[in-house]
């Protein structure tokens, strides 16, 4: 019993001994190649830009509108501020974030421009933006959106999908003030018929009773503005009325007979300019276009100036 571990003991060491010192040769040649085959690790260490450390610190972000006040008229306040709200992804308050507000500022020439301000979400998630007394009237959008790190174009691409938005909506002074027209509508021949009735009609069915036709009514003013203002100035002076409008509703095409019979088909364009009658200031400038079909030539004309008119009237409205 006492023999057996022995003896395999001693040939278990005389194998290793064996193994060991049989071919050092080999062992070398082996070492060798091992060394030879080992080329040097490159570790690639890939840095993440800030736009995209910013983008992953946004992952399950939310903004959202929370209210918004009603439309005013130009040159009041809004009667409360706009609120946001930015949660995380499990709906939590995103407290401490840094939100970008874009609002209207100004309008030249009848472009808006935009500035902007900054605000950090309150214990609640929450920023709040008031803005100051109104001076233009606008349809445009407040925007708010996560401060971003850089101006890069790219980011702020990817930011549209965290901004949220809400309706900026000051109506001009038009109503109180009033304006005159000289709004000529055009036939198919491209001649000027008649003052348009159409406009005019628009305004009082929404309440603006103080618009109607100008003093002046002679075809050879139209493309004459400031002649058109001067004289109508000398005749009912630049304090009765706030504003004259004027412009053209020509066919950009004769009306056409659909291709399977239906019907006919029109284009209108409608270019209207407007200026203050206090000192002739161009305040206004727009060009609208509105196609229509009908069953026939008069239904088809008739839908089209209705609609147009509505389009101008609109813009108007949120444009002067």
């Amino acid at each position: 019993m006492k023999k057996t571990p022995l003896l395999i003991t001693s040939a278990m060491s005389m194998l290793l001994v064996i193994s060991c010192a049989s071919n050092p040769a080999e062992s070398e040649a082996a070492d060798s190649k091992n060394k030879t085959n080992s080329a040097p690790v490159v570790i690639e260490v890939i840095q993440e830009s800030p736009e995209m450390l910013f983008l992953k610190a946004l992952e399950g972000i939310s903004i959202t509108k929370v209210s918004s006040p009603k439309e005013v008229t130009k040159g009041k306040s809004f009667a409360a501020p706009f609120v946001f709200a930015a949660a995380k992804a499990d709906g939590s308050p995103a407290e401490g974030l840094s939100l970008t507000v874009s609002y209207p500022a100004s309008k030249a020439e009848g472009k808006i421009n935009y500035e902007k301000a900054e605000a950090v979400t309150d214990a609640e998630g929450k920023i709040s933006f008031e803005a100051a007394q109104t001076s233009f009237a606008a349809a445009a959008k407040v925007s708010v959106y996560p401060t971003p790190v850089t101006e890069d174009k790219e980011l702020a691409e990817e930011l549209k999908k965290y901004t949220a938005e809400a309706d900026w909506k000051v109506k001009s002074d038009l109503a109180s003030k009033g304006a005159v027209l000289f709004v000529w509508d055009y036939n198919e021949k491209d001649r000027p018929v008649n003052n348009s009735y159409n406009i005019q009609a628009e305004f009082r069915g929404r309440g603006i009773t103080m618009v109607g036709n100008g003093p002046i009514g002679e075809t050879s003013y139209i493309g004459k503005p400031k002649s058109l203002y001067k004289d109508t100035y000398d005749i009912i002076g630049g304090t009765a009325y706030g504003y004259l409008i004027y412009g053209t509703i020509k066919f950009e095409q004769p009306v056409t007979a659909l291709e399977d019979g239906s019907g006919y088909y029109c284009i209108l364009k409608a270019e209207i300019e407007a200026v203050t009658m206090k000192n002739g200031e161009l305040v206004y400038s727009s060009s609208i276009t509105h196609e229509e079909t009908g069953k026939n030539w008069n239904d088809c004309v008739s839908k089209a100036k209705d609609k147009l008119s509505k389009l101008v009237v609109d813009d108007i409205i949120y444009g002067l």
